[in-house]
């Protein structure tokens, strides 16, 4: 950042973080409304899920081409690109009269929603000065909370209210807002100059390869086979017990509460301390989270479980702000966007290999939970191992040059 320049505000970061924010409120407003859509359609709830598919699969191969592009063209102009498109993509679903047109918007809606997450990502580092960007990146990661939790509850609203083209059609003020923020917004391009011998950048070597950097990816990784081994067993559980699904998702509220609190001080103890401490310390909650839960199958008590649910939610909000500023510092501003599409995908890639793990290992009746469990307890202490090897201190930076 210039000197000229004045330091980004709350309300800005909020309003650049709501373009992330949109593609885990647009999943999880979809899920909610698949019985609906399946009826107004004629189909099979099955056949309904192809909506849920085909974003999920946009985003884990998209993220990682749209961070090129994000480095290719600016971030700024990327997120302003796919916003835009994100909301004609939205009108488009809203107007369909045959599920395979509703398909096709979804699946173009997705393919803009890949490109948010690591633009933003790119964007944020380049606004945000290394004494502050952890910070940053807890508003973002509380932001995104939000737009998680409230999905489910949006979605049902308008769904019962309105009907299932409210789902798509609420995204076009959020869009709107969003552009509005990004119109008052300078992006400057910032040099890494690195005071971690660690983080050293050596233009030389393929920065996606070097050891900060592939920390960062394998934490990440890791630390969401852990969250969604547990996010996974956990319905099962509750079902076994009798619960009905607005009793589960209470109690699976208590790991997003825990992610939307913790994130910003997260990032401001990461700011503080380190980023090697904030990711360790916060990791070292969701361990002992996961430790209380080897003892246990299926016969878990409900207490116990939420517990463990809400421990993992501190852990990770705490740790998650430094894991994504650690990364992002590993490499040259013009290689940021890639490095943030490729942290983005590894989420993705510890939460197919949670999905496999209970495919092939728990039954019907809920038989190998245990193997979650310690899948749980195990992902997060490797997590928290491989933390170790993040620098302790931020780059710090020197600006280059300012774009619109």
């Amino acid at each position: 950042m210039s000197d000229d320049q004045p330091p980004i505000t709350r309300a800005t970061i909020v309003g650049i973080a709501l373009a992330s924010a949109l593609v885990p409120l647009n999943s999880t407003m979809v899920a909610v409304a698949l019985p609906t859509l399946a009826r107004a359609f004629g189909i099979g709830r099955g056949k309904a899920g192809v909506l849920i598919t085909v974003y999920l699969l946009a985003m884990l191969i998209g993220q990682p081409l749209a961070g090129r592009l994000s480095d290719a063209i600016g971030n700024k102009r990327l997120v302003m690109v796919s916003v835009v498109g994100f909301g004609v993509c939205s009108f488009g679903a809203a107007l369909s009269t045959k599920f395979v047109w509703l398909v096709a918007s979804r699946a173009s809606q997705a393919v803009f929603a890949s490109a948010l997450a690591p633009a933003v990502q790119s964007m944020l580092r380049s606004l945000s000065a290394p004494s502050d960007r952890c910070q940053v990146f807890g508003i973002l990661g509380s932001v995104i909370g939000v737009g998680a939790a409230a999905g489910p509850i949006v979605g049902g609203v308008l769904v019962g209210s309105f009907g299932w083209k409210a789902i798509f059609l609420v995204n076009l003020p959020v869009v709107a807002i969003i552009l509005v923020v990004l119109a008052t917004v300078k992006v400057e391009s910032i040099q890494l100059v690195n005071t971690d011998p660690r983080m050293h950048l050596d233009k030389r070597k393929p920065q996606l390869l070097n050891p900060t950097y592939v920390a960062a990816f394998a934490t990440q990784a890791l630390t969401n086979l852990g969250q969604y081994s547990l996010l996974l067993i956990a319905p099962i559980v509750f079902d076994e017990r009798g619960w009905k699904s607005g009793e589960t998702g209470l109690a699976l509220s208590a790991l997003t509460i825990g992610l939307i609190v913790m994130s910003p001080i997260g990032g401001r103890y990461g700011d503080e301390f380190g980023r090697r401490w904030a990711v360790t310390r916060g990791l070292g909650v969701a361990v002992v989270g996961g430790l209380i839960l080897l003892p246990f199958g299926i016969g878990v008590s409900p207490p116990i479980l939420i517990s463990t649910l809400g421990a993992f939610g501190i852990g990770l909000g705490f740790a998650s702000p430094s894991i994504l500023a650690a990364g992002l510092e590993a490499v040259s501003d013009e290689r940021s966007g890639i490095a943030a599409g490729l942290l983005s995908a590894s989420r993705y890639v510890g939460s197919i290999l949670a999905s496999l793990l209970l495919s092939a290992f728990v039954a019907d009746n809920g038989s190998g939970a245990r193997i979650m469990f310690i899948a749980t307890a195990a992902a997060s202490m490797l997590a928290m191992t491989v933390g170790f090897r993040l620098p302790q201190h931020p780059a710090s930076n020197t600006p280059l040059a300012q774009v619109t």
